[in-house]
């Protein structure tokens, strides 16, 4: 098996968006076939070589590659005219089909295309019935210019053949396409390419090249600088005054900007050890429990607040119903009876015979069933505000004590928060690094991302202790090295690094659709939930 093949939970997610768009499994499937793909006239011209020798590869293997553009649209197929390429046509597979996930569900072209990596989907995970008899593995083709992402292939058999074999012939064709990206460009981005790849490999510093249709940036870079970082580099070696000196988010760094042909810039960056940050507006720091913790409410009435294990549920419930009120932690009980008995009907009974004061039960989810229904019975009557958390999947007597609150807060988990999370990553740190006594480091924006990004078990509390261990000794800057690697491991998958180029053209495609974005999500030919992804990342939102 391959780390690509889909794991349960990716399976879920992607059956989960499938679900969204209103798709069935029966009714799933592509859609009616458009040849009209000018607009893939770089990819084909790549790919047509290649793909031709594919047709020579294939026969008799019974596998069918298909290549397809960015939108998802099968451009030119190669197979062996036998059982499966049959099997295939019969369910739509096409020049011009459309095998995106908004039609198909999830398959090795609209998986690929929607997280822009590699996947291996068998059988039964097919969310669409056309699909289950087959197995098939898909990889991203990015132009290793622009980076792009500018389409995929995918190779399908059957269910019982020999899937490990995809892996390895996928990505070869994948690599000899990329390679012609780069041998049939223009010269200048050929050269400035060139060049880029001799500095990376004799330098030691950060690079980093820019031409008119490339953005060239080493792993290094990636770590370190921000999409505005980049932005500001490009616009700062491209002036005509041609600083030594680029004040970047992590500080003032020295540069060395060679010219390349016409219009090429090859920076490197002397990233130092120890670099000074930049003055930075005072941004409030943001609480576990979010927004809506400091913009504390009077409460009125009842409310439950819900959500996963460690994402501020109890910040947020006393946000909510206010300093002053009785907070009673369920947990501390030894039991379900003597939680109930000794901690929450004390609590109730005191509120409700005077002292008016709001009450707050922590963990509702460990009563027992009758004594939830005691519960909902008490807050039908009550006289003063009660506020309830619990878990937001939980069984129904527990969601039922929600159901009959007045209001209803969710709290989300790390991963879901993306600006707010940023901010809690550097107060976390901040604080620990005061407990600690060392000096606060700067810490980059892909490590920030990179830790918001781990789906943890308990949340906020789990990413104090994984930033506690990164923090075991003082460090200069914060990098996504930093991060354990059992932190790294537990990391959601991502879509490869970021694909720098893709600012310039979702800023065009922006401006020319008069700032629209499910047209500039078409003109782009990606998903409007990526269009939405990629904004966010880049702070365009």
């Amino acid at each position: 098996m391959t780390g690509e093949q889909l794991a349960e939970g990716d399976v879920d997610r992607s059956w989960k968006r499938s679900a969204a768009l209103g798709l069935s499994p029966v009714t799933a499937g592509p859609n009616n076939a458009d040849t009209a793909l000018s607009r893939a006239r770089r990819l084909r011209e790549a790919a047509e070589p290649v793909m031709e020798s594919v047709d020579d590869i294939l026969g008799g293997t019974g596998a069918t590659v298909v290549l397809a553009d960015q939108e998802g649209r099968i451009l030119r197929s190669a197979e062996d005219g036998t059982r499966v390429a049959q099997m295939l046509r019969r369910r739509g597979i096409s020049e011009g089909a459309d095998l995106s996930e908004d039609s198909c569900g999830n398959n090795g072209i609209g998986t690929v295309l929607e997280t822009r990596a590699g996947v291996r989907i068998a059988g039964e995970q097919h969310f669409a019935e056309v699909f289950k008899p087959f197995s098939c593995y898909g990889h991203p083709i990015i132009n290793p210019l622009t980076r792009r992402l500018v389409g995929a292939i995918d190779l399908t058999g059957l269910t019982a053949e020999g899937d490990r074999f995809f892996v390895p012939f996928v990505r070869q064709i994948v690599a000899s396409i990329e390679a012609r990206y780069v041998d049939t460009a223009r010269t200048a981005d050929r050269e400035l390419y060139s060049r880029f790849m001799d500095s990376k490999r004799t330098s030691r510093q950060t690079v980093c090249a820019f031409g008119e249709e490339a953005v060239l940036v080493s792993r290094r870079g990636l770590d370190v600088l921000s999409s505005a970082d980049l932005t500001t580099l490009r616009e700062a070696v491209e002036s005509a005054d041609r600083p030594d000196r680029v004040a970047l988010s992590i500080g003032e760094i020295p540069v060395a900007v060679q010219h390349v042909g016409r219009s090429g810039r090859l920076v490197e960056l002397d990233i130092p050890s120890a670099p000074q940050p930049t003055p930075r507006p005072k941004r409030r720091a943001a609480t576990a429990a979010g927004p809506g913790a400091r913009r504390a409410s009077t409460l009125l009435s009842s409310c439950a607040v819900l959500g996963p294990a460690g994402s501020g549920r109890t910040t947020m419930a006393v946000a909510t119903a206010g300093a002053d009120a009785v907070h009673v932690r369920l947990a501390d009980a030894d039991d379900a009876d003597a939680a109930w008995r000794d901690l929450a009907l004390p609590a109730l009974r005191a509120s409700g015979e005077g002292s008016g004061s709001a009450v707050i039960l922590d963990d509702v989810d460990l009563l027992s069933d009758a004594d939830l229904r005691r519960l909902g019975a008490r807050m039908a009557k009550a006289h003063a505000p009660i506020v309830v958390t619990s878990y937001d999947v939980a069984r129904p007597a527990v969601m039922a004590v929600a159901e009959q609150c007045d209001r209803t807060i969710h709290t989300s988990g790390l991963h879901e928060r993306e600006e707010e999370g940023i901010e809690i990553v550097r107060a976390m740190v901040a604080q620990i690094c005061r407990r600690r006594e060392f000096p606060v480091p700067v810490i980059t924006e892909q490590f920030a991302r990179e830790a918001c990004a781990l789906e943890l078990p308990n949340n906020l509390r789990s990413l104090e202790s994984i930033l506690a261990d990164c923090l075991r000794k003082p460090v200069r800057i914060l990098e996504p090295a930093h991060l354990p690697a059992h932190a790294r491991s537990a990391r959601i998958p991502r879509p490869g690094e970021l694909a720098r180029g893709e600012y310039e053209a979702i800023v065009s495609a922006l401006d020319e659709c008069d700032g629209v974005r499910s047209r500039a999500a078409k003109r782009l030919g990606i998903s409007r939930t990526t269009l939405y992804a990629r904004l966010r990342e880049f702070g365009l939102d």
